[in-house]
């Protein structure tokens, strides 16, 4: 069964992943970048090769088709397994991102959209206008390299609204707690983990493994060795960049702040962004 580990894009999906890494299979080793391979990115590159293979140039439909079986041969009869997505939690052609056979669990990264515009608008080496108008697009789609659809991001309300709506245990997770109370947001998570696969409380190895995952490790650890999960076509541009909340108040132009504002307005105010 599958735990979901999903956020919009630059949410600090990756931060948690790379936590989860270190505290449950690790064990608090010293952290590098080839411990996330235990919890991949879905979907990524197995089944991006397969859709080639078989349809070639192939449509998002395609995508859409095979996501059960895709997540059906990753369960293969473990007990769990976690899976880091952007992908929104919808349905193509009545096909289903994933469904309650599927999966036991979510965790849901959320962050400040006005600061996610900031964080997007680097990774992707875009300007704010343009990553504004990515925000509020219910089309959305992240493409490969070469061009071919590989996830379904739509825009960040419909994005948050399509996790929060699962039916299932889930925990939502704020960046800005995770930045301004580390140990006890992550405590949080392997409380709720606990409760769905008794995974063992302990409070040392949740602090060995925040120290191990720290920003500025993860950050020093990409200027040394790189990153091979920043899909930015500029080399200067860092998967890890800055890793601070409220950046917007500095950044954001306020013609876009209005408009993520106003577009995100319920949501902002159900997440206490807005008052």
């Amino acid at each position: 069964m599958i735990i979901w580990i999903a956020s919009y894009p630059k949410s600090g999906n990756t931060w948690v992943r790379s936590f989860l890494s270190s505290y449950v299979y690790t064990k608090g080793e010293k952290f590098n970048f080839s411990h996330l391979d235990q919890i991949r990115a879905f979907p990524s590159d197995p089944e991006i090769n397969f859709l080639r293979e078989r349809y070639g140039k192939y449509k998002f439909t395609h995508m859409a088709e095979n996501w059960n079986n895709f997540q059906r041969n990753i369960i293969n009869q473990k007990k769990f397994t976690f899976l880091k997505t952007h992908n929104a939690l919808i349905n193509v052609k009545n096909y289903s991102f994933t469904n309650l056979k599927n999966t036991i669990g979510l965790i849901y990264v959320i962050r400040d959209p006005r600061d996610v515009a900031i964080s997007y608008s680097s990774h992707l080496n875009v300007d704010l206008k343009e990553i504004t108008n990515h925000m509020i697009n219910p089309n959305l789609v992240e493409k490969t390299p070469d061009n071919l659809d590989r996830t379904l991001i739509t825009s960040w309300s419909n994005h948050y609204n399509s996790w929060k709506n699962l039916p299932l245990k889930k925990i939502i997770v704020k960046y800005e707690d995770l930045i301004d109370k580390p140990e006890e947001t992550f405590l949080e998570i392997i409380k709720y983990l606990n409760r769905i696969i008794n995974l063992e409380t302990d409070l040392e190895l949740i602090k060995k493994s925040i120290d191990n995952v720290n920003f500025n490790n993860l950050k020093n650890l990409e200027k040394i060795h790189g990153f091979s999960e920043n899909k930015s076509l500029d080399k200067n541009n860092k998967f890890f960049n800055e890793g601070k909340k409220e950046q917007w108040k500095k950044k954001l132009p306020q013609n876009l702040r209005n408009i993520i504002e106003k577009n995100f307005k319920n949501e902002m105010t159900e997440i206490k962004y807005l008052s």
